[in-house]
């Protein structure tokens, strides 16, 4: 890697893992992160010194040099934010895969995950761009995460995994584990069965697999600091345009807060869901339209259940219907 390491960036779901072993309630959970002045929300942002300080402060604090791989094996992946909740709710572990590899640029950007399949296996590598004195905790923990993600799929058969990372050991996974073989390499290194693929993951939710990939793969999202709730939801409901109709629930568990608590948040920053919703479709509709998408096209890729519908939900955002809108306008593309 080229980059500098002080130039990309990571979110503070990289600590929630390690740091909710530590703790047996949310509460302590939190004051641990805070002792050690790390984010509470792991979709923050935080700078590359932080993050090194905090992997090297979480060890210390664990006293034990090992607790990554620890960590990653048997974190609660879904507490790392939209990362992960999106692996957890794919429908297989190969579409778990391809989320974790395409949605690693939120989690920490400039790090990579190589999958490749031949001779019956399925190989997978992880790259960071630290040195290797910086990243040996980062390697440890992200192919610990791995190694759960993988056992989060319905394991049928014996899968043969075998993996690899800096201080590798076999004594760091549970007696129990379907993890056959574990050395030490400087690299991070997975490989087993292909046929493995093909298992569905434990919390499959196909919906919402496919909108918190979308949103994860949102360019403008990976480079922010953390936004405002009713910026996190308007993202939510773009990307679920041309998927399903994203609902009030649907972003509630997403968010993993209750619809009111919910609710009560959006009118504290002056809007409500169902204004969101309005001015998302409202927004799509017209870059829909401008591209050469006809009427029945734009309804049914913003969630409308007719034409007529989205003819009138238009007439009141522009005071006129879309069809007029279109003689009015010079088409152009769409950004």
């Amino acid at each position: 890697m080229t980059t500098k390491t002080d130039e990309f960036t990571i979110r503070a779901g990289a600590f929630h893992g390690p740091a909710l072993l530590l703790a047996d309630s949310v509460r302590k959970s939190q004051t641990t992160l805070q002792s050690l002045q790390l984010p509470t929300d792991p979709e923050q942002i935080v700078d590359v010194s932080t993050y090194l300080k905090g992997m090297r402060s979480i060890t210390r604090l664990a006293g034990d040099e090992d607790f990554f791989v620890w960590a990653g094996f048997v974190q609660k992946v879904e507490e790392l934010g939209f990362f992960g909740r999106a692996i957890i709710s794919a429908e297989t572990l190969w579409d778990a895969l391809q989320i974790a590899r395409s949605a690693l640029l939120y989690y920490q950007s400039d790090s990579e995950l190589v999958i490749r399949v031949y001779n019956k296996r399925c190989h997978i590598w992880y790259f960071n761009p630290f040195n290797e004195r910086q990243g040996i905790h980062d390697v440890q923990y992200t192919m610990g995460l791995l190694a759960n993600v993988i056992c989060l799929s319905h394991l049928r058969f014996d899968p043969d995994i075998l993996i690899a990372y800096p201080n590798g050991s076999t004594s760091h996974f549970p007696p129990e584990s379907p993890i056959k073989q574990v050395r030490n390499s400087k690299q991070g290194y997975i490989s087993f069965d292909e046929r493995l693929l093909k298992s569905k993951m434990t919390g499959t939710d196909s919906l919402g697999a496919e909108v918190l990939s979308r949103y994860l793969n949102d360019r403008s999202i990976k480079v922010e600091n953390k936004p405002l709730l009713k910026d996190v939801v308007g993202g939510l409901v773009r990307a679920s345009f041309g998927v399903a109709p994203w609902t009030l629930v649907n972003t509630s568990q997403a968010l993993q807060v209750h619809e009111r608590t919910l609710q009560n948040r959006l009118k504290s920053e002056g809007t409500s869901f169902r204004e969101i919703v309005q001015a998302e479709r409202h927004i799509m509709s017209k870059r829909l339209l401008l591209a050469g998408r006809s009427i029945e096209e734009t309804s049914e890729a913003l969630g409308f259940d007719h034409r007529q519908s989205f003819s009138e939900a238009f007439s009141g955002w522009e005071g006129m219907s879309p069809s007029i809108f279109l003689k009015t306008q010079e088409p152009q593309s769409a950004n």
